[in-house]
This record gives C-alpha cells, sequence and structure tokens, in this order.
C-alpha cells in the first residue's frame, strides 16, 4: 500500500500509515456491504453437492427392492420343464434347453411319429429319459431358489420375494417328482433292456391266465365264455404294462400301446373254439415280422399248440388239461381234424 500523503509504502493490512498516521483508505473494504457481492461465491455450493448421496441412496434402495415372486414360483412348479420361468427371468438361453430336452418337445415328436405308424428306437426312449431327468434337476433346483428368495431376474437385478409357505409346496412337488421319475425310470428299463424282453413277458403270462380261466370255465360249465363270464376281468378293457387287453368276442383281444420296436395298436387275438366237443385255440400273429420277433412268446406258444397230437377217438369225458404246453392249460381234440391255428 502507498500511503496517498507522504507517498511512502506500507502493508495493505495496516489501518494507518507508519509515517504519517494518514488512514489507510482500503482497510476494512474487503467486509464492506458494497463489495460483499463479489466474494460471495454461493454458486459453488450449488444443491448439487448432495447429488452423489441421493444416487447412492437411491441406488441402495434399487438392490434392495424384490419383485413379486408368485407368478414365478408357480410357473417352476407346474411347468418348470418348458422353461417358461427361465424365458420370463431373463434366461431365454436355458429356457430353450428346459423346452427342447425338458420332455415336451420329445413327446410331441414322440406322438407324431407313433401316429403315422413309425417305430421309435429304444436307444432313443433311454436318451430321452435321462435328458428329462436332468432337466427335472435343475428346474427342481430353480424351484427351492425361488421358494427361499434366492432367485434373481437378470432383467432387473432383483430378487424374488419369497413367501413362507413355499418350502413346503416344493417339497410336496420334489416328493412327487421324484417318485415319477422312478417309475418312468423302470418303465424305460423294461422298454429297453434285452429288445423288451419284460414287457412281453407280462403280456405271455397275462395270456397264460386268461387261457387258464378258459379252461376251468369250460370244465365246469362244459361251454366256453367271455372275458366276464371266465372272470378274467372285471370290465371290457383292462391294462397290464404297455399292452391294453380288450374283450373281442369270446375271446382276448392284446394291442400294444406304444412305438418301441413294434408299431403302435399291433394287435395279436387268442380265440378259445371247440373241435367235437373239446378245446383249442387260435392264435392270430400280426404280420410285421419286427412284433413277431418282439413278441416272440406269442409265436412259440402258437407252434407249440400246433404240435399238440391229436386222439383219433373223442373224450367221453371232460379232457384232461395238457400241462406240456408252456405250463399253459390247453385241452387238446380227442379226434382227427384239420390243424385250427
Amino acid at each position: 500500500m502507498i500511503c496517498p500523503k507522504c507517498k511512502r509504502k506500507y502493508e495493505d493490512d495496516m489501518p494507518k500509515c507508519l509515517w504519517c498516521d494518514a488512514p489507510n483508505p482500503n482497510y476494512g473494504a474487503e467486509d464492506s456491504p458494497e463489495n460483499e457481492s463479489e466474494p460471495e461465491i454461493k454458486p459453488e455450493i450449488k444443491a448439487e453437492t448432495p447429488k452423489p448421496e441421493t444416487k447412492t441412496a437411491k441406488g441402495h434402495h434399487h438392490h434392495k427392492s424384490k419383485e413379486p415372486g408368485l407368478k414365478i414360483f408357480w410357473l417352476a412348479l407346474l411347468i418348470g420343464f418348458t422353461g417358461a420361468h427361465c424365458s420370463s427371468s431373463g434366461r431365454n438361453l436355458r429356457g430353450a434347453l428346459y423346452l427342447i430336452f425338458g420332455g415336451l418337445t420329445y413327446r410331441i415328436i414322440y406322438l407324431i411319429l407313433r401316429n403315422n405308424g413309425l417305430t421309435i428306437p429304444a436307444a432313443v426312449c433311454a436318451i430321452a429319459f435321462v435328458g428329462y431327468a436332468f432337466i427335472v434337476f435343475l428346474f427342481l433346483k430353480d424351484v427351492w431358489k425361488i421358494a427361499l428368495g434366492k432367485y434373481r431376474n437378470r432383467k432387473t437385478g432383483k430378487k424374488y420375494e419369497s413367501k413362507s409357505w413355499m418350502p413346503a409346496l416344493a417339497l410336496i412337488f420334489t416328493i412327487i417328482h421324484a417318485v415319477m421319475l422312478n417309475f418312468d425310470g423302470y418303465s424305460t428299463y423294461e422298454i429297453v433292456w434285452n429288445s423288451g424282453e419284460r414287457v412281453t413277458a407280462k403280456m405271455e403270462l397275462a395270456v397264460e391266465d386268461y387261457m387258464l380261466a378258459q379252461k376251468n370255465y369250460f370244465e365246469q360249465t362244459g361251454k366256453i365264455g367271455d372275458v366276464k363270464e371266465i372272470r378274467y376281468m372285471s370290465g371290457s378293457v383292462k391294462w397290464n404294462g404297455q399292452f391294453l387287453y380288450r374283450m373281442d368276442g369270446n375271446g382276448l383281444r392284446v394291442k400294444y400301446m406304444t412305438s418301441y420296436h413294434c408299431p403302435y395298436k399291433t394287435e395279436w387275438r387268442i380265440h378259445p373254439v371247440l373241435h367235437n366237443g373239446a378245446l383249442d385255440w387260435e392264435i392270430t400273429l400280426p404280420e410285421d415280422s419286427r412284433c413277431n420277433e418282439f413278441a416272440h412268446q406269442l409265436v412259440s406258444l402258437k407252434k407249440s399248440l400246433s404240435n399238440v397230437p391229436k386222439e383219433s377217438e373223442p373224450a367221453a369225458s371232460t379232457p384232461e388239461l395238457d400241462k406240456g404246453v408252456d405250463g399253459v392249460g390247453v385241452v387238446p381234440d380227442t379226434t382227427q381234424h384239420g390243424d385250427s391255428l
């Protein structure tokens, strides 16, 4: 500062000149009301300073919030094998894999091939079951994650809200699917193992039961009865494994209800006939050689019945059952006649 009176220099913050005591005209000018507008830097405070805080607070709240979980839970629980819950939660690729290998696509292809008379290799059935079992495991895992509130929507980053009753329902459906997998696995084993030998063995036993019931009824009444009269089955239709047994007059019609090894709805017919008062049998086989290889037991039964010796004289009383034909009761004809088979 230069003193306006004596023209000497002194410090700017001094109230007066050190040499002549003249007052410093600039002393206190910074605090005066006239100059207050200059130093005011209120725009620097700008109400934007809290913005980072509000952003983080909002982001924290967004992360903590959850989406309603009822819809996604029911989708996973009821139709989880279709991948619908995966697609709705932003997992489109996983949903597509569920749809392809979860059994629905295979069942559609199977029905198309079956209804067009095509035979499906048993190995395809085994591969389809393995894929289905793996998808069931995965979607049940998703069900449990939703039930426990750990399943996240990839579109929003939020977790789905769970309810207290969800784990109990998830447990019930897990048990149900475990039982169904066990049943399907055993059915697949029967189809695949030894070219379906276990499947046709059940059919052979069912036919033998029918023939024995017819033989007993014939011995008691001297006539042939239908499946109800001989008490083979209460209704006109009976299921056993993969075969459907239906009344066919006084005979029995056996229909194959899948398309592994043999075309769908292939039929075998077993009819009792009377020759000179004696009970005999007619077995009609399908023309498809694959079916005869598949159900070779009935082919063998027909051949063995054809080889039963016939007596020249009619029986005086009710004929005895020939015990030597695969354990099946067959009443031999006691007079010579043409082969009825």
